[in-house]
């Protein structure tokens, strides 16, 4: 039975080894400026690996540089992914890739053939180095001026694998990048950072290839995810501005684009009007791309599934998207997704409300953005009973991991291929 489900028990093991294991670590006096309990730097470790971006307490007043740095390894970790994590250094090393890892591998990346995992295992490697060396540069020449140089290269690598692992941990005090509400240099970097992690690999693998061509050359998912985002980013930027005048366009497009999953709060989330609020869970729900960095039902998910509603009320058979028709097994791909994302949260947010009642407002809010592991908030998790933080955690380890996963490992597939009658029913 376990032999059958390897390819979804891998990342769920695979994660809950490695948030116990950097637990124990990160409780060590070596890692720490005070003394934390065991559940503190579970909730930490935790969010930090299925890049969620919840903190209990300061990380630059908790955390010294050693636990800093573990926290940047998990969101490493994180954003690659554990299965990708794993077959990029058995590609590098050149060691030897069983059919059975292959498959595990592809089912993980949604690659095109078992022939270019090796490609796109290295290649993902190697174009995160390369953003985020890019992005390290981009935000060391605001940082080393203003807090040193020590400080100043340190901040820059913990925020650069921060955006782009779209996580949201920052080392600055107050309320997340507040500080930097006026500073164009950063909030642009940071945001082009959290964009090319929320649009995925495989997309700007797409682009590198195509670069010279036009955009019909490129993939579906391409074209899809592209036009989505571009869409996810500035009509709720519009919309947030003409609901909260007083804040910037710069500031909307930064909170439209921190909704991927990544949790960067450049206000205070908590402030803002309740139709606001509404509109980033919606955000924050969709996520971003496949085989990216984000969280969410994810940009393909919800395009399929309005292609297909925009199909059936024309009248058409089919779903047809840039010209491309969109296989029956995606569409229930896609629906089962949705509804496995709204069984999850509706049961988890019921059982929230009887262990921890702060409001049902602030208890959708909360579980939305922890099972998409995007990390804004509006409560403060210090006051959480512990069957709410249970939850929290559950919902950002199931976010992480993928909730059909969950339900594949524990649902025994039926490999008889029987076709059925069929009778049509009144709907």
């Amino acid at each position: 039975m376990f032999k059958n489900k390897r390819s979804y028990l891998v990342p769920i093991i695979g994660f809950a080894f490695i948030i116990l294991i950097s637990t124990i670590v990160l409780c060590l006096p070596i890692c720490n400026y005070k003394p934390i309990s065991f559940r503190d730097v579970l909730f930490t470790a935790t969010s930090a690996l299925t890049t969620t971006g919840f903190t209990k307490s300061a990380l630059q007043t908790q955390f010294n540089f050693l636990g800093q740095a573990i926290l940047a390894i998990l969101m490493e970790i994180g954003a690659m992914g554990f299965v990708i994590f794993i077959s990029y250094f058995l590609s590098v090393r050149n060691k030897k890739i069983r059919m059975s890892d292959i498959i595990l591998i592809n089912d993980n990346i949604s690659g095109d053939s078992y022939a270019s995992i090796k490609e796109h295992s290295i290649f993902i490697g190697k174009l995160m180095l390369k953003v985020q060396l890019a992005g390290i540069i981009f935000l060391a020449l605001r940082f080393i001026p203003m807090f040193g140089i020590g400080r100043g290269i340190w901040y820059s690598i913990f925020h650069t694998i921060s955006a782009f692992s779209n996580t949201g941990f920052t080392l600055f005090e107050g309320e997340s990048l507040s500080y930097f509400a006026s500073d164009i240099y950063v909030q642009i970097v940071l945001i082009v950072l959290m964009i090319l992690g929320s649009i995925g690999i495989l997309v700007i693998e797409d682009l590198k290839k195509n670069r010279h061509k036009r955009f019909n050359r490129l993939k579906l998912q391409t074209k899809i995810v592209l036009t989505y985002t571009i869409g996810l980013l500035f009509v709720p930027m519009f919309i947030m501005k003409m609901l909260d005048p007083t804040l910037s366009l710069l500031n909307c497009l930064f909170m439209s684009t921190t909704t991927r999953s990544t949790g960067f709060a450049i206000t205070n989330v908590s402030k803002l009007c309740m139709e606001n609020q509404a509109m980033l869970m919606i955000l924050m729900f969709i996520g971003g791309s496949p085989t990216s960095t984000s969280g969410g039902v994810k940009i393909i998910t919800i395009a399929i599934l309005l292609s297909t509603v925009i199909s059936t009320l024309r009248g058409k058979e089919e779903t047809v998207m840039f010209w491309k028709r969109i296989p029956d097994s995606s569409i229930r791909k896609a629906f089962s997704i949705l509804m496995v994302f709204v069984i999850v949260l509706a049961v988890t947010c019921t059982i929230f409300y009887h262990l921890d009642n702060i409001g049902i407002f602030n208890i959708i809010f909360e579980s939305i953005s922890a099972i998409t592991n995007t990390g804004l908030t509006v409560t403060d998790y210090n006051t959480l009973k512990i069957g709410g933080e249970v939850i929290i955690m559950f919902l950002m380890y199931v976010g992480r991991v993928g909730p059909l996963t969950m339900v594949l490992a524990v649902i025994n597939k039926d490999r008889k291929n029987i076709k059925y009658p069929s009778e049509d029913v009144i709907l």
